[in-house]
């Protein structure tokens, strides 16, 4: 992945359409949280962590996501979005067929 470098920054990532390209066919044309389809058309890039201060915009701290989910994983890390969309099944599911069984502990 590329690196651009300012003088008052030091060496700083820029996301460029290579890194887009590569990070989509690492991801197997999925979205990062919900598995469904990416095309370039209704996927966002975002941060998995956006509280992160060092290294933030590194790319390791990034993922691809469908655009509806764009806004939420700009500000809440991914483990919140999960926990998020957790408690909605948890507490409308019921209603659209769906239900929870937690399997194992988080991290």
């Amino acid at each position: 992945m590329s690196k651009t470098k300012t003088k008052q920054e030091g060496t700083r990532y820029r996301f460029r359409a290579e890194d887009f390209w590569s990070l989509i066919k690492a991801q197997e044309y999925k979205c990062a949280l919900t598995g469904r389809e990416l095309t370039p058309e209704n996927t966002e890039v975002e941060l998995k962590d956006p509280s992160r201060v060092e290294g933030r915009g590194e790319p390791d701290n990034l993922y691809l996501v469908v655009r509806s989910l764009a806004h939420m994983a700009r500000y809440e890390k991914e483990r919140e979005i999960i926990e998020l969309a957790a408690e909605i099944v948890a507490n409308r599911g019921g209603e659209y067929g769906y239900g929870l069984k937690r399997t194992r502990k988080g991290k």
